[in-house]
């Protein structure tokens, strides 16, 4: 008789047991084939074999799902180049000078919009094409962007990643990678480099300074000679 009142109390007990287990539960964040250090929609952006790639070669990334606000105009001078697999490799040679502008950065979906402007007269220039989006905590972020631009008379699609610290309105050691995923024209190679191009380039230093403006001001041309864009062939 006693064992039977034991067992009705264990039968009496295990739906509330289960209760608390079903309580206890926390829903899981869905993450993608980046993991559940990046934010789910740059997986719509970058692949990890590309990531891992970039990474290897020396590119900075910054995970993270509470990246700081990075809008503004900056200024990316001087631009050295680091790495170059496009067969005719500028590793370790300046290019010229841009400004990249950062707006409407949305914490909620994890989107900013991105442009690029060459100071050269506006020679190369381009911004977001299809989506936009941002990484990072505390002060250091990423910044993964499927861009359209033109060089020239050369139309281009690129993913741009661009990552740094955000440091009382201007940047520190911002490293920016452009990867050339397709051009118009330009099959010999002339003016850009070929399509599958990685390079990478730093802030040589190591301090991109808040600008009131992304228009190209006449005094920025200074220093431009024998320079080209990051993405130039010569």
């Amino acid at each position: 008789m006693k064992s039977l009142l034991k067992l009705s109390s264990l039968l009496f007990l295990f739906p509330l047991l289960f209760v608390a287990c079903k309580k206890e539960k926390t829903e899981e964040v869905p993450t993608g084939p980046l993991g559940p250090k990046y934010p789910m929609v740059i997986n719509n952006v970058i692949t990890p074999e590309v990531l891992e790639s970039l990474k290897k070669n020396g590119m900075t990334i910054n995970s993270g799902t509470t990246p700081p606000t990075i809008n503004g105009v900056f200024l990316f001078s001087p631009a050295y180049c680091t790495f170059d697999n496009s067969g005719n490799s500028r590793q370790g040679t300046y290019f010229n000078d841009y400004k990249v502008q950062f707006k409407n950065q949305n914490s909620t979906d994890y989107s900013v919009s991105m442009e690029y402007k060459e100071l050269s007269n506006g020679t190369d220039s381009g911004g977001d094409n299809n989506a936009t989006y941002i990484s990072g905590e505390n002060n250091l972020f990423t910044v993964f962007s499927q861009s359209k631009g033109k060089s020239g008379s050369i139309n281009y699609v690129a993913l741009d990643v661009i990552s740094g610290e955000a440091a009382g309105g201007s940047m520190k050691n911002l490293i920016w990678s452009k990867y050339l995923v397709s051009k118009e024209g330009d099959d010999a190679n002339i003016f850009l480099v070929p399509v599958g191009t990685t390079r990478m380039f730093t802030d040589k230093d190591g301090l991109s300074v808040s600008q009131n403006t992304f228009d190209v001001l006449p005094e920025q041309f200074k220093g431009l000679l024998n320079k080209t864009s990051l993405m130039s062939a010569k």
